[in-house]
């Protein structure tokens, strides 16, 4: 795949048309996991801009994001549902969201806040952990995929998901037990 990509980033328009089409469909089911129903919402771009968009971005500024996969880290699947899902929260962000005057509201004054998914780059030092780790995380906390779903949309056995997991969750443990220790001191 290396010699393909390195095609792609000489201008070889056949190789290029050869990575779209290998690869669409995983960007496609990236982008679908990440926004789920909100596809539907009118102010989000529709599934077709999205893919284009996530092709921008590994084009421009002379295919310096394509540029920038190193096959030694991961997988080029699991690179792009990384750059896929990234595109996609960029532009849930940038949509417009509805507002109602507080007046016009028919809701009470305290009503619960209904919260979206779990932001795990609030939560815990995700930098300490691995790309495949960080995003094997996103796939079952964010996303709330079961294992075998993750296994599925990373293409390698469930055991190799709970194992990733369970490392994850032990190093992150670690690093927040060690910033603990070094707060109170």
């Amino acid at each position: 795949m290396d010699t393909e990509l390195t095609a792609c980033m000489q201008g070889d328009v056949a190789a290029w048309n050869q990575f779209c089409s290998e690869t669409a469909g995983v960007i496609q089911a990236a982008i679908r996991r990440t926004a789920g129903t909100q596809l539907q919402d009118p102010a989000l771009p529709d599934i077709e801009d999205l893919v284009q968009a996530v092709y921008l971005r590994l084009v421009k500024h002379d295919f310096r994001l394509l540029n920038s996969y190193d096959p030694a880290k991961s997988s080029l699947v699991t690179w792009l549902t990384l750059v896929a899902r990234s595109t996609t929260i960029d532009a849930l962000r940038r949509r417009k969201q509805p507002t109602v005057a507080i007046q016009e509201s028919d809701a009470p004054a305290c009503s619960p806040v209904h919260s979206e998914p779990v932001d795990l780059e609030q939560v815990a030092p995700l930098h300490l952990l691995t790309e495949r780790q960080r995003l094997v995380l996103a796939l079952l906390f964010e996303d709330e995929m079961t294992v075998s779903e993750a296994a599925a949309v990373l293409g390698v056995e469930e055991q190799t998901i709970r194992s990733t997991k369970h490392k994850a969750l032990e190093h992150l443990r670690k690093a927040m037990q060690a910033g603990e220790h070094h707060d109170e001191g």
